[in-house]
């Protein structure tokens, strides 16, 4: 696995001076046909993803946001180019690269670089979880009340009840337009739990390693397993095994 992380975070720092050099020039952008924003440099970064793994594992997969490289392989590269392209487009620097190495469906590899504060978080199964070289946990906590949880947003529930029992469960609801730099503040102990109901592999795939390999627990929005090499059932990471048993039945009824 060593290999593979090299060679991602290799990328990743290539995908972050991108993100920069766009970022201090001021961001033009467009829609696309799902009404989310794009921008020039979620497309270049994409590109160099496609290049970078054909060049270094050529029989390998890579799907990501705006475009894939897809083989008849058991190993494919998940990457978001700018999780929070909302954000980037307005000059807000909450934004992260996003990379992962799905093996059979499981993250084996996962790699996020937020280039605004220099922060890279690495995981590998089995290997633990990192931030710019130095191990990375989870918080402790196991009740809801007092919490910090982060969801983008309303789309992908069924109802909106979730956000009426948060508030009465005395949850701090927080929103960032990327959800992966949340899950990173889940991995490092600063909030408690993320809630993603979407479908899209490239939102979820890092985080759920990054999340299990600091001491968090993750599952879809069912509380099952799923694979993250194609579209998936959301994705929630709680700071622990209580927790997230507890923010899991907090959001049944909207899920």
């Amino acid at each position: 696995m060593q290999d593979y992380l090299e060679v991602a975070t290799k990328i990743a720092y290539e995908a972050g001076a991108i993100m920069k050099e766009v970022f201090a020039q001021g961001v033009a952008h467009t829609i696309k046909s799902d009404h989310s924003p794009v921008t020039d440099a979620d497309k270049r970064i994409n590109e160099l993803v496609i290049q970078r793994i054909g060049q270094a594992y050529p029989t390998d997969s890579v799907l990501g946001e705006e475009g894939r490289e897809m083989q008849e392989s058991s190993h494919t590269w998940v990457c978001d180019p700018i999780d929070g392209t909302a954000a980037f487009m307005r000059g807000i620097p909450v934004s992260v690269f996003s990379l992962a190495l799905v093996v059979d469906g499981e993250p084996q590899i996962g790699v996020v670089y937020d280039p605004h504060l220099d922060r890279l978080y690495t995981a590998s199964k089995g290997g633990g979880a990192f931030m710019n070289g130095t191990p990375i946990l989870t918080a402790e906590n196991t009740e809801l009340a007092h919490s910090y949880i982060e969801t983008d947003g309303h789309s992908g529930f069924k109802n909106l009840s979730f956000f009426e029992r948060a508030l009465a469960a005395d949850v701090r609801l927080l929103s960032f337009s990327s959800t992966i730099y949340a899950h990173m503040l889940v991995a490092t102990g600063q909030i408690q739990g993320v809630v993603f109901p979407r479908t899209s592999p490239w939102d979820a795939a890092s985080a759920k390693i990054i999340v299990e390999e600091a001491g968090g627990t993750t599952s879809d929005v069912h509380g099952k397993n799923q694979r993250y090499d194609r579209d998936i059932s959301g994705l929630v990471s709680s700071c622990s095994e209580a927790f997230h048993k507890n923010l899991l039945a907090l959001i049944a009824p909207s899920v």
